[in-house]
């Protein structure tokens, strides 16, 4: 991982790159003092803040939104501290034995999801069940996740603790949380209601998703949740949430609304990320925790709230539709599939930016505005300071606009890459692959 992939960096509650740019002079990368502009910030509901500031470094589909989305918006900045609260573990603790089937053939049937029913009434139907119905139906299904987590940082590593909360789809052992609750864990436990505690292995994780699944070895069958249809609700549709808040208050239920059914939140790289919004009370350790409509479905994976003073009743889910279709993925193959790796990464140089720095520029012979290469992992064709022009004939001015393009694609698809150096114009012929996790690689 060289110096301009963003996601070693540690930025402060306003989004600045406290280790600076690199300054490898091979890549022209520049050092800005320009103000950082006014941007969102939300917070994880396991406690980490979130901001969305202007990236100066950025990679292409792939590698930049599986960094750049970590959850819901970049720029993992503070995890949790290691006395956060403290955890209070049941006095049981069960360890899990070596698991050599945590990768089914057919997840499907392990998984339980409810078919489409539309109703005006939304997902739950005009028959629903009250609060403490659903409740009773469904909390044993919702576990508290409780992991170490390593984090590099320029003074060196530091270890913290994670909380947050789970939520058991089969009843074999496996559990969907958030991928922020789980990244750079290195050691996992869960917590049943029953009191006992497992240790959790990572079956597979999804930074563009913001999710991951666990699995433990129980001693008997669990509680696990049916899987709603979340492209069947509608605004105003009550639902309930249920997780652990604040990292020892598990259990805990909260009741709202569907505020929105589609809300796209903006990512630094230009990407975004729909997500249910909700006004259910949503607070730390909140994250990975379920998001169920009234007859006790499973229609959403609370994620993250909107944290700012005198704002209320902000919270977002991830509809449990896309969710499904992750969690096979990530239980067949450990990875989330078909999702596209161009091995490219780019840095946009604006006008501002040649004439406030002409003479920085010049050295790397740029002198007109775009998106150029920063480095090229899979063809050689592209090098250092190659400016983009156009991908399949459609013109691209900046990353947003280069992944843009690449998005329309599938993986295997080959696309013609118009690029200039030197005030030459060649095209460069790339076919898309496949991005698979580097511990996915290893086994």
């Amino acid at each position: 991982m060289n110096d301009f992939d963003s996601h070693n960096n540690e930025y402060d509650v306003n989004g600045a790159d406290k280790q600076g740019s690199s300054s490898e002079q091979t890549a022209p990368i520049e050092q800005k003092t320009e103000q950082t502009p006014i941007c969102y910030e939300y917070i994880f509901s396991n406690g980490r803040e979130q901001s969305m500031p202007k990236s100066q470094k950025k990679r292409c589909i792939s590698k930049s939104v599986l960094i750049a989305v970590a959850c819901i918006v970049i720029c993992a900045l503070v995890s949790f501290g290691a006395g956060f609260g403290g955890v209070i573990y049941a006095n049981k603790l069960v360890k899990n034995d070596n698991d050599d089937t945590l990768h089914l053939d057919d997840p499907a049937a392990a998984l339980q999801k409810a078919e489409s029913e539309f109703s005006v009434y939304g997902s739950a139907g005009d028959e629903v069940l009250t609060v403490s119905q659903v409740a009773n139906k469904v909390s044993d299904a919702i576990v508290v996740i409780n992991a170490t987590v390593y984090t590099s940082t320029i003074f060196g590593a530091s270890e913290s603790t994670s909380a947050g909360s789970g939520v058991v789809i089969s009843d074999t052992g496996y559990i969907v949380t958030c991928h922020h609750v789980v990244e750079n864990a290195k050691n996992i436990q869960v917590s049943l209601t029953s009191g006992k505690v497992y240790e959790a292995a990572l079956v597979g994780s999804d930074p563009l998703s913001d999710l991951a699944v666990l699995k433990i070895t129980p001693e008997e069958a669990l509680t696990a949740v049916k899987q709603g249809c979340s492209a069947d609700l509608v605004v105003g549709e009550y639902v309930v949430a249920i997780g652990n808040p604040l990292g020892t208050l598990s259990g805990t239920v909260t009741s709202g609304i569907i505020s929105a059914t589609e809300r796209s939140i903006a990512m630094t790289d230009g990407s975004e990320m729909t997500l249910l919004q909700t006004d259910a009370a949503i607070n730390s350790g909140n994250s990975g925790g379920g998001l169920f409509n009234l007859q006790g479905e499973l229609i959403g994976i609370v994620n993250a709230k909107y944290a700012s003073s005198g704002v209320e009743g902000l919270a977002f889910a991830i509809p449990i539709d896309s969710a499904y279709e992750v969690q096979q993925d990530l239980i067949q193959y450990g990875y989330r599939r078909n999702i596209i790796d161009t091995g490219l990464e780019t840095l946009d140089v604006t006008e501002r930016d040649i004439t406030v720095s002409k003479n920085y520029y010049a050295q790397f012979g740029i002198s007109t505005a775009g998106v150029y290469v920063y480095s090229s992992e899979y063809t050689d064709e592209l090098k250092n300071a190659d400016r983009i022009i156009s991908i399949d004939g459609v013109a691209v001015n900046t990353t947003e606009e280069l992944n843009a393009e690449f998005k329309k694609h599938n993986v295997g698809d080959t696309v013609t890459v118009l690029a200039s150096r030197a005030g030459a114009e060649f095209s460069v012929q790339m076919i898309l692959r496949e991005y698979i996790p580097d511990s996915v690689k290893l086994h």
